[in-house]
């Protein structure tokens, strides 16, 4: 349990720098994917996108992003890893959605665990998902 409170404060720092410095970049990314500039592009189909190295390591967990778009709206969601899941650990990301109905999954996930999930700003999300 210590060694959990341990390093919980420098992990939310790291995620602050790493939330302020690639903000910027995440945003290009996003106006590209809402363009369909960026697709997702592996042979499995299932939504991940392999970055170009264009962008710097933006998304940890193999610089992949994951886009999901809503079928009957051009609303898109898509993910950045802050960490992946690897053996038994949670899935932490930064999450752009434009999507009201995602929107409303993820204001419930605050509302439920707000110490782990969080409003960044307008249609930015930090989530938590496998705890």
């Amino acid at each position: 349990m210590t060694f959990y409170s341990f390093n919980k404060i420098p992990n939310s720092i790291i995620e602050k720098i790493d939330w302020t410095i690639s903000y910027n970049k995440r945003l290009q990314i996003v106006k590209e994917v809402l363009t369909e500039k960026l697709k997702p592009n592996t042979e499995m189909n299932n939504g991940i996108c392999k970055l170009p190295f264009d962008f710097p390591i933006i998304s940890n967990g193999g610089n992949d992003i994951w886009i999901f778009g809503n079928k009957t709206e051009s609303a898109k969601t898509i993910k950045f890893w802050i960490s992946r899941r690897f053996f038994d650990s949670p899935q932490t990301y930064f999450i752009f959605t434009n999507d009201n109905d995602v929107k409303k999954q993820y204001e419930e996930q605050i509302k439920t665990k707000p110490e782990q999930n969080w409003k960044l700003e307008e249609n930015w999300y930090r989530i938590m998902e496998g705890d």
